[in-house]
């Protein structure tokens, strides 16, 4: 219809929250909870602990109101407990008037006031001395010390928290359990045999096997001796009946493995084993029917507690296991990845084909020169001659053919000897046939030797291929674990600050903390500095924050530990040509090491650029993907040698920094020597070997060197040393430029060796000249 406008009608209705409603009523019967039937502190101390909500505020006053009044009992000693009661809520009123924020600070003076004041009065009222003021104060301290442990147990719940308790938070909500059991309404219903079956028998035992299959026995006894505990306080049970229902859990704690019908089966048999010993043989069926109701429901109730479970660490732990196995996926695929970078470098060295070298063995030779007899000479009239009566003389001339044809590449008609060519009708076809014979053996040599060459270098990579996966797999079952223990201390320190923490988690590896990972609720993103703080008071270690992430749950914080020694380094070029053949790198590698890398391909220019680029590119991605620099050296070694047309090499020269230990180490192929300057002293780090891409076996040696704070590395290429007819190939010379620089930031001392060098050679350079300078220093 046009013109008429209409609108939806939203629906109405009260909505009810399960968790704020079991706080209202847990009110009601805490406020019923009275020991030695004259104090009844428990009511008001959780009164003064529910001060986060307004609502749940206003209707815990009401319940517990309620509470106090369903006991019955209208004498002073009860009704002053309303009048606490009406004071804390008076107070609340106050400081919502005054636009004041209720905290567990204000609450817990409150309580106390309010317990102390009436109490007071109380004791005036009915008659003044030193024992009641005495009691006065000490209800007022139990009441004070109970809202604190009430607050710690309502946050919980409100919260509806997912992550194991803490130590102190177990407390807290063990003695809440037990207190509303203590004070829960009783009713009884009559069955036969068991004639009357109590309510709060049921609830008891409901709540014991719980805890029990949740938390295993320990946690199982110590509810059961704290909930009966209670009961025997409130005169519901006598105390032989503590030991029972200690006794009930341990066994059902030992059949946990089971599961939870062992559990059961166990707390059934714990029971009667208690109630013959402690209860004279005796067999309650009241206690044994509420039993048996108790595991019906308990069966009925969804493994994980409406949530609960993960409130107990054992339960917890199973519950994280597809987290921790998502964490190692991600470890394993991050560095598979790099592999195969690494390997497509690899696959590309492969693709050109390029030539090797040629052997022909002495059966070659001979059955190329009887093949050709054959094909040639079979109708010769010269046949009986030359193959039978003058052998040795027609074997002779076709060897110095081929000696010819090994010179020459070919077999020419002048290069046919005379005299063979004289007795023979057939001899230029018989030299163009044998030319063309030993060129294809040539051909199929040269691809026989390609083959036999590329499948040694093969097994080589797939050596160093198998030596890395199999260090993967080793790292990834053994070195690499999460520390339960220090994840479950930072937890309750975490949650102890105040941040809402859904998980923590902390991976070693060798014995290391590699990383700290902490997944927090939407409710704030300013928790990095409190948790910077927690963690280093709780591991032990400085870290720095790695990655924050937003998921769409939660958030996700990444911290690292921080390294004993920071590297930076500055680098300086001087090309030959317009494009310099040198290349470098310094960068950041897993386990905290820094690498440093000089590659100087054979030359200068681009042809050499293009050379030492692959090599540098290479290195990295092997380092990166987990390999060790000796089997990274040697796989690009082999890719230098597959592609080795015009015998091109590199040196390369590699330097890694262990960030956490300041230990150095260095692997030189061909390279120059390298200089560490050390509280005003120079020292050369010098190694005799190839370039690699020369041979298949490179030699490699690597040394280990002890840096300390302060140190300076430098590493250069040849051109450097062995300028200009070595003008500047005593290293005293540069050990001098390196002395006499009066600046220490490594860019600085980069640029100044390089013009010092170069001023030295005037303005002819003979080679590509590279200088990088990095400088290592503590973390203060």
């Amino acid at each position: 219809m046009n013109g008429v406008e209409t609108k939806e009608k939203s629906p109405m209705g009260l909505k009810v929250k399960i968790p704020e409603l079991i706080m209202v009523l847990m009110s009601f019967a805490f406020a019923r909870v009275g020991f030695y039937e004259y104090f009844y502190t428990v009511g008001i101390a959780y009164v003064g602990s529910l001060y986060e909500k307004i609502e749940i505020r206003k209707w815990s006053v009401l319940f517990a109101t309620l509470g106090v009044f369903s006991l019955m009992r209208f004498d002073v000693g009860t009704l002053k407990y309303v009048l606490m009661i009406g004071l804390i809520s008076l107070v609340r009123k106050w400081l919502e008037m005054n636009h004041k924020e209720c905290t567990l600070q204000n609450q817990l003076v409150s309580t106390f006031a309010s317990i102390f004041l009436v109490d007071l009065l109380s004791t005036l009222i009915q008659g003044f001395n030193l024992y009641t003021c005495a009691i006065c104060i000490v209800e007022a301290l139990v009441g004070m010390a109970l809202t604190y442990i009430f607050a710690c147990g309502t946050s919980i719940i409100l919260q509806r928290r997912q992550t194991p308790l803490t130590s102190k938070e177990s407390i807290s909500i063990t003695i809440m359990l037990a207190l509303a059991v203590a004070g829960a309404l009783d009713f009884y219903i009559s069955v036969p045999i068991c004639k009357e079956i109590y309510f709060r028998d049921m609830v008891a035992y409901i709540i014991l096997i719980a805890v029990t299959y949740l938390g295993g026995a320990n946690k199982g006894v110590t509810m059961g001796i704290v909930m009966s505990s209670l009961l025997v306080i409130i005169g519901y049970i006598s105390p032989a009946f503590v030991a029972i229902y200690a006794l009930t859990a341990l066994v059902g704690g030992v059949f946990l493995p089971i599961g939870k019908w062992g559990v059961i089966l166990g707390g059934l048999i714990g029971q009667l084993v208690g109630f013959s010993i402690f209860n004279g043989g005796r067999l309650d069926w009241s206690l044994i029917g509420a039993y048996g109701i108790a595991a019906v429901i308990s069966f009925i109730i969804p493994k994980n507690y409406f949530g609960i479970a993960s409130w107990f660490l054992e339960k917890s732990i199973e519950q994280n296991e597809q987290i921790h196995l998502e964490r190692i996926q991600r470890i394993m695929t991050t560095r598979l990845k790099h592999i195969v970078r690494g390997f497509e470098q690899l696959g590309d060295s492969f693709e050109k084909v390029r030539p090797k070298r040629m052997e022909f063995t002495p059966k070659d030779m001979r059955n190329i020169i009887e093949d050709t007899g054959e094909k040639l000479c079979v109708d010769c009239s010269m046949k009986q001659f030359c193959w039978v009566q003058d052998l040795k003389t027609t074997y002779q001339h076709a060897y110095e053919m081929i000696d010819t044809f090994k010179d020459k590449g070919f077999i020419s008609e002048a290069s046919i000897p005379p005299l063979f060519k004289e007795h023979c009708p057939n001899a230029s076809n018989f030299a163009y046939v044998m030319s063309f014979k030993l060129d294809l053996l040539r051909q199929n040599t040269m691809w026989h030797n390609r083959f036999i060459e590329n499948r040694a270098l093969m097994a080589e990579q797939l050596k160093a291929v198998s030596t890395t996966l199999n260090s993967l797999v080793n790292e990834i079952e053994k070195e690499i674990y999460f520390n339960k223990e220090e994840e479950n201390l930072l937890k309750e320190n975490l949650l102890a600050q105040g941040i809402h923490l859904k998980d923590a988690m902390v991976l070693e590896n060798k014995g290391k903390i590699q990383s700290i990972e902490i997944y927090t609720s939407k409710q704030d993103d300013d928790y990095p500095d409190i948790m910077a703080s927690v963690i280093e008071d709780t591991l032990g270690y400085k870290v720095a924050l790695e990655s924050m992430m937003s998921r769409e749950e939660n958030y996700e914080y990444k911290w690292k530990i921080k390294n004993t020694y920071r590297v930076t380094a500055g680098y300086a070029i001087c090309a030959k040509e317009e494009i310099s053949g040198d290349v470098y790198t310094f960068m950041e590698v897993d386990d905290d090491q820094y690498l440093l890398a000089l590659a100087d391909g054979m030359g200068s220019g681009r042809v050499a650029y293009e050379e030492s680029a692959a090599t540098i590119e290479m290195l990295e991605d092997f380092m990166e993907s987990g390999f060790r620099k000796d089997l990274a050296v040697r796989m690009i070694n082999s890719a230098l040698i597959l592609n080795d047309d015009d015998e091109v090499f590199s040196t390369v020269d590699v330097t890694l920094i262990d960030r956490k230990t300041g230990m150095a180490e260095f692997l030189k192929a061909g390279a120059a020597t390298s200089f560490i300057l050390h509280d005003g002293d120079v020292m050369p780090i010098r190694m005799n070997s190839l370039p690699i891409g020369i041979v298949k076996d490179v030699d490699l040696e690597i040394k280990h060197v002890q840096l300390h704070d302060g140190d300076i590395l430098i590493m250069i290429t040849d051109g450097i040393l062995e300028a200009s007819g070595d003008i500047l190939g005593k290293e005293k010379t540069f050990k001098h430029f390196i002395l006499e620089c009066k600046g220490q930031a490594p860019q600085y001392m980069a640029d100044y060796l390089m013009e010092k060098s170069r001023d030295l050679l005037g303005v002819q350079v003979g080679d590509d000249m590279t200088i990088i300078v990095a400088r290592i220093w503590k973390e203060h």
